[in-house]
């Protein structure tokens, strides 16, 4: 067996500057998210909880973009709406060097975000269009790992560049990675330029209409903003769980992001091959479960003696992120295949907004619930995982036409 297929890495031959440009892309990130809200802090002097609203004021405002995205990945492809979001993500950190003023940072950011509402349901898109046949949970899975790679080196590379020279060189740098993903992707003529005339006819007659008519896509939007409420429970709750609640070490939060960072990195293309040929429904209730198990495992925690709560979360880190493996490439998969490829963009882009509404609706609500209670959040996030597999109990088996499957090697 190839050592490619024995990791689930996809066939790459002729789309190599597709993989390219993502991984610079997520080096770019890397360099940038660990600092964001200190950057603002320290660089520009702004206050911390000013950032914090300027920020989830610029998240809410970029909330349109994923619906948006939809109907221009259909109409132009997603090749350069991929283009278009990196390069409109360039103007901004490059706004960023120069901005001092809070509003300056709310605009700068809003359209940041909406760069990332752009860029999530076109590159989506593009990876359905080249990958080929059966292998796009694959590329899904392989993205992903790049972006974990990329965030991690990305990470260690911006703490050197604080020490060396400030945060500007960061924020520069990161711009300088959008435009190199952009002239990559602009340059390679692997993707399609757009959909044939007949499918823009379509679209122009039928858009979203044709798209919320779709009941098991329907269920599945259901299942999307359950399991990103899952998948943020991790960023936005664990730190504040293990230390203001548990009173815990302050290097074990760390610890923990590791672990999950380290997982995905080693499991998640050969987790996407083990799991490619099974019925994606079942798989994802199959991950509902596990995040189940996870949270139930965390809500343990002050339970525990203290001597062994660290090897509690520990453990429920790594059901957690079992339970990520399994749903990440599964749930983008599931949704392409039930998108037809002239609403393709569409598909994705609700998708995003789900994403982008539970963004926006998880920080306050999981602070609210721990203040309510230490076990309260984890317990609600385990009956969301119920819910789902409910949801998705109701979804038939989807197979993947061969009307869908489209190849593009170059």
């Amino acid at each position: 067996m190839a050592v490619t297929e024995l990791l689930g890495l996809p066939r790459t031959r002729g789309r190599l500057p597709l993989i390219a440009a993502q991984g610079v892309d997520a080096l770019g990130t890397g360099l940038f998210l660990p600092f964001a809200v200190v950057y603002f802090h320290a660089a520009k002097d702004i206050p911390l909880p000013a950032v914090g609203a300027a920020l989830s004021l610029a998240a809410l405002l970029s909330l349109p973009a994923g619906p948006l995205a939809g109907p221009l990945v259909d109409r132009v492809g997603p090749r350069r709406i991929v283009v278009a979001a990196n390069l409109l993500r360039v103007a901004t950190f490059t706004g960023y060097v120069f901005a001092g003023s809070l509003w300056q940072l709310v605009v700068l950011a809003a359209l940041t975000f909406w760069g990332e509402g752009l860029f999530w349901p076109a590159s989506g898109a593009l990876v359905a269009q080249v990958a080929d046949d059966g292998q796009r949970a694959r590329w899904y899975a392989m993205e992903r790992t790049l972006r974990n790679v990329g965030i991690g080196l990305g990470g260690l590379a911006g703490s050197a560049l604080v020490l060396a020279g400030g945060y500007t060189a960061i924020v520069v740098l990161n711009a300088v990675s959008f435009l190199v993903a952009a002239t990559l992707v602009a340059a390679w003529r692997g993707g399609r330029a757009g959909p044939p005339a007949a499918a823009r006819e379509a679209v122009r007659r039928r858009g979203y209409r044709a798209v919320l008519a779709d009941r098991a896509f329907r269920r599945v939007l259901v299942t999307v903003f359950v399991f990103a409420l899952c998948d943020l429970a991790l960023t936005v709750l664990l730190s504040a769980y293990v230390l203001d609640t548990l009173r815990l070490p302050a290097w074990q939060p760390g610890v923990l992001f590791a672990l999950n960072t380290v997982l995905v990195v080693l499991a998640q293309t050969v987790v996407a091959r083990r799991v490619e040929r099974l019925a994606k429904a079942r798989t994802l209730q199959v991950a509902a479960v596990v995040w189940a198990v996870a949270f139930l495992l965390f809500a343990a925690g002050p339970l525990a003696a203290p001597l062994p709560v660290f090897a509690v979360l520990t453990v429920a880190t790594a059901v957690f992120t079992a339970a990520e493996l399994l749903q990440a490439p599964t749930s983008s998969a599931l949704t392409v295949a039930l998108a037809p490829p002239h609403l393709r963009g569409r598909y994705l882009g609700l998708e995003e907004l789900l994403f982008g509404v539970a963004r926006v609706v998880a920080p306050v609500t999981f602070t609210a619930l721990l203040a309510a209670g230490p076990q309260l959040p984890w317990l609600v996030l385990a009956g969301c995982c119920i819910l789902a597999v409910v949801v998705l109990a109701g979804l038939k088996a989807v197979p993947e036409p061969a009307a869908t499957r489209e190849t593009a090697h170059a």
